[in-house]
């Protein structure tokens, strides 16, 4: 399995990216920003990125629109945008602003991300030797809400594929529909990957190692990402929990898709869920302290006598 391709399934936008930002203004004003950034993104597309720079193969199973913003993100990709679809769109773009706080605020135009070719991702997936298949972006993409997605997952299962799940954050928030549009997923999932506000909405629990609990009760491995809290986990019957070290934010935009390829990168070497969360904070920590946005190539294994699988 080490040696296939990784699949991606999701969005590939491009992020304008601008900040700090301490307070919204008044409408009808303009205010001057000094950093900003126009790069390559989206869930699929900065995990992608990111396993490039690895060294991990990967393939992208993404749709991207006719203009050009969509030729600029066909640069920015290289080889990993051959197999993207072109649609009569215009490409979905994200204005991220970034806050003193180190929180962020995203402005997003769905765009192209209204069109993509399931029964393409399906065969594409099928056709391919088993490995691992990361679904991402979900509540972004409406070819993929549910039934689409259940049947998706299902075929992944069926040829050998370990299936994995980040949904992002819904812009109505969770609520009933959302939690029953996942609990048709779940059955088909190996592994959940939200952060820790995702994890509770999602599970309705209101602390995170209930919500990872609540995850394993239903046969589902959660790796919940937490920011500078570092990440937790089930093992052996119980949550574990490693913090993040400390660094110099530059900018967190992107930071649980750097998260999600370091994880991926590890499993795919071999390494067993614990060393691969450890590999993957270590990983997001120093993609989140670049600027411009860098992915290192080289990914941090913990040493044997710190092994956390």
């Amino acid at each position: 399995m080490r040696s296939e391709p990784l699949h991606l399934i999701g969005n590939v936008n491009l992020d304008v990216v601008m900040g700090p930002l301490a307070r919204w203004p008044r409408m009808g004003t303009e205010v001057f920003l000094d950093d900003n950034e126009v790069r390559a993104g989206g869930a699929a597309g900065n995990a992608a990125l990111a396993l490039r720079a690895l060294g991990t193969p990967v393939r992208v199973h993404a749709s991207l629109g006719r203009d050009l913003f969509g030729d600029l993100l066909a640069r920015e990709l290289g080889e990993l945008g051959a197999e993207l679809e072109r649609v009569p769109l215009d490409t979905a773009y994200s204005v991220g602003i970034t806050h003193p706080s180190g929180e962020r605020t995203f402005l997003t135009h769905l765009g192209h991300l209204e069109a993509l070719d399931v029964a393409a991702t399906r065969r594409r997936l099928i056709e391919a030797p088993p490995s691992r298949a990361l679904l991402c972006g979900y509540f972004l993409l409406a070819p993929l809400r549910t039934a689409a997605t259940v049947d998706l997952l299902r075929a992944a299962r069926a040829r050998g594929h370990v299936t994995l799940l980040d949904t992002g954050w819904p812009s109505g928030g969770f609520g009933p529909d959302e939690r029953s549009e996942l609990a048709a997923l779940t059955p088909w999932l190996d592994v959940v990957l939200p952060n820790e506000i995702e994890a509770m909405a999602w599970t309705g629990q209101d602390d995170v190692d209930l919500a990872i609990a609540a995850f394993a009760e239903r046969g589902v491995q959660a790796v919940v990402k937490r920011g500078p809290a570092g990440a937790s986990w089930w093992q052996d019957g119980r949550v574990r929990h490693l913090a993040a070290p400390r660094v110099e934010v530059a900018d967190t935009i992107g930071a649980g898709d750097a998260f999600n390829a370091g994880f991926l990168a590890a499993l795919q070497r071999g390494h067993p869920t614990g060393d691969a969360v450890a590999a993957a904070i270590d990983y997001a920590s120093r993609v989140v302290a670049t600027r411009p946005r860098r992915y290192p190539g080289d990914l941090r294994m913990p040493p044997p006598d710190d092994a956390l699988g």
